[in-house]
């Protein structure tokens, strides 16, 4: 029974220019690939055998190996490569090297190991593995019909038996245990049902360095530094080339793994199996984060839960304790998380300290928050992203490794979507109608019929209030941090709680708000808006890109000049009655609050899950 969705596709680069051919020690090369066709030299079997370059004492025993199994005029070739910074052993005399230096990487070696051509059939084995000449023929044979795998032991007794996709998008499973199944630390019966679901010859990839392949098969290896995901996405590619399966065979021994090293690049490897059928039923327990770019391995896990009512984790960048109490992030998680209670979801938030726990795999969805912190996706659930600030901070490997994005920009949006390659959903900021609303305002407030501005200084003074401040306005601003930098008459209180904060938006004359560069260039309105505007109040703020696309209200003014935040600020102007800011917080409650945002959020995490478990 086929596991895989055949495509034919070349998802290594194939592409890429050549590199080229001479590599110094003190600089190894990488190797992309080759331009047009490779020759076709007629020979049955072409051996690579690849070589770290601290690892070359096994390299005379492997030659040795092919000649005794493919005759003593075997194509044999020999590669040295670099990883993990390697310290440069001598490559011994006698052998078939094809370069007196060693390249970039266990991919680079494969590249120059194939340059010259290969024979009908490709083998290509690591120098710490063993093999004997019988080893390397039923390798050979195998590979004539396809890409297979030798099932490697490791010295410890672990086994490796190829690569299980078991999660779209995360990094594969490496089979530590016999084709029984998971790991023996499960359940006897959870370990017998895994293992009904996979075929015991077929994975979705090899992981090992002990390879066979036809030459058709034949694809550039991807320049990843991890060792594992370079051979697993070489040969799901190279399978793909042809319409196979990978195959495991045989048993063979290995001194030595490579440690695991994954980068933005691998990362993206494993986002474009996204839409792969699973080997299995797609429920896993999530494993700690791989430096230095935080992916995660995953492992078969247990039931998943079947309803709408599911578990959602938040993770914000604020920091635990007091330091984080008076982030925006924690208010806007707060917020969001009743409004998802209120919807039947069970919440919980997690801030800096808890992005990654031992309890994940409990999870069925994890809604990062995107601020300060890249949080590295749960494998064991639902991901979905939602950049609310700090868009300059997000990277394109980010975005396509989460299940679904949203952003709270539309012209960072729509840039991020046609850069990264994956769809960026508009959801714009929000506000908590049932703390901001017009019954807040009071004739008696301090802030009544005064320009307001609450936040803090960000370190610096911020444009727009010193431009209030230049012009003598009437202002008042609280927030921490502002001593020293604006005049002593102007300073309100240092913290305000948010009934305080609503009563100060509700009672103002015209309140504040300004945002970072990025975010104005990228349209990210400030959820300050959504608040004063829910409240009942007026907004003078600085020029958002794209505002007017998305919110266009008679109760909210942009400042592009001095003269303009002038005239906006002067006591005479004329904004709207009352009648008119309460038909605009009426529209805000109802389009722009944390409830209307948790439905999208909840649609949004369904769907995800029917696609990942469809019935």
């Amino acid at each position: 029974m086929a596991l895989f969705r055949r495509r034919r596709h070349d998802a290594t680069g194939s592409d890429q220019e050549a590199r080229p051919a001479s590599a110094t020690a003190a600089s190894p090369v990488p190797v992309a690939g080759w331009d047009g066709d490779l020759p076709q030299p007629h020979r049955r079997v072409t051996v690579v055998v690849v070589s770290r370059s601290d690892r070359h004492e096994t390299v005379p025993l492997a030659v040795a190996s092919a000649r005794q199994a493919f005759g003593s005029d075997a194509d044999v070739r020999a590669v040295a490569y670099v990883a993990d910074a390697s310290p440069v052993g001598e490559q011994q005399r006698g052998m078939p090297w094809v370069r007196p230096d060693p390249v970039d990487g266990i991919a680079s070696a494969i590249n120059a190991g194939v340059a010259a051509g290969v024979g009908r059939v490709l083998v290509v084995v690591d120098s710490t593995v063993g093999v004997t000449d019988q080893d390397l023929q039923v390798l050979a044979e195998a590979g004539v019909a396809g890409v297979v795998q030798a099932r490697v032991r490791m010295a410890d007794g672990a086994q490796r038996n190829g690569a299980l996709l078991l999660r779209p998008g995360a990094l594969p499973w490496t089979d530590d245990g016999s084709r029984d199944g998971p790991p023996v630390d499960r359940p006897l019966a959870e370990r017998a049902a895994f293992a009904d679901t996979i075929p015991t010859d077929e994975v979705f990839a090899a992981d090992q360095p002990v390879i066979a392949m036809p030459r058709a098969a034949l694809v550039p290896a991807p320049g990843l530094p991890d060792e594992r995901m370079t051979l697993t996405a070489w040969t799901r590619a190279a399978a793909d080339r042809i319409d196979g399966p990978v195959r495991v065979v045989w048993t063979v021994g290995r001194s030595a793994e490579a440690g695991r090293t994954i980068d933005a690049a691998t990362v993206d490897a494993s986002s474009a199996w996204r839409d792969r059928p699973v080997d299995g039923d797609g429920v896993v327990t999530a494993g700690p984060p791989l430096p230095p770019w935080g992916a995660r391995t995953v492992a078969p896990g247990g039931a998943r839960r079947d309803g709408e009512a599911l578990a959602w984790s938040l993770k914000t960048a604020a920091p635990a304790g007091p330091d984080g109490d008076g982030w925006g992030d924690v208010h806007f998680a707060a917020e969001l998380a009743a409004a998802l209670e209120r919807l039947g979801q069970h919440v919980r938030i997690d801030r800096r300290d808890a992005h990654v726990r031992d309890d994940d795999a409990a999870d069925d969805v994890t809604l990062v928050i995107r601020g300060l912190d890249r949080v590295p996706p749960n494998p064991a659930s639902i991901n979905l992203l939602w950049v609310i600030s700090h868009p300059d901070d997000v990277a394109d490997t980010e975005l396509r490794s989460f299940d679904a994005v949203f952003a709270a920009g539309p012209v960072w949006a729509d840039a991020a979507a046609r850069r990264a390659g994956v769809p960026v959903g508009l959801l714009l900021q929000a506000t908590d109608p049932t703390v901001f609303h017009p019954g807040a305002r009071s004739s008696s407030s301090p802030d009544a019929d005064r320009v307001v501005f609450v936040g803090s200084t960000r370190g610096a003074a911020r444009p727009l209030v010193a431009e209030a401040a230049g012009l003598g306005a009437d202002l008042t601003v609280h927030g921490p941090g502002w001593e020293g930098v604006l005049p002593a008459e102007t300073l309100g209180e240092p913290f305000l709680g948010r009934a305080e904060v609503a009563t100060a938006y509700a009672s103002a004359r015209v309140v504040l708000n300004d945002h970072w560069p990025d975010m104005a260039a990228g349209g990210f309105v400030s959820n300050r808006v959504f608040d004063v505007l829910a409240a009942g109040g007026v907004v003078v703020t600085d020029r958002v890109a794209g505002l007017a696309d998305v919110l266009e209200v008679p109760t909210l003014a942009v400042a592009d000049t001095p003269d303009r935040l002038a005239a906006l600020l002067d006591g005479a102007h004329a904004w709207p009655g009352a009648d008119a800011r309460a038909a605009v917080a009426a529209r805000i409650a109802a389009e722009h609050s944390f409830d209307a945002r948790a439905r999208v959020l909840l649609d949004t995490a369904l769907t995800e899950r029917r696609r990942r478990f469809p019935a």
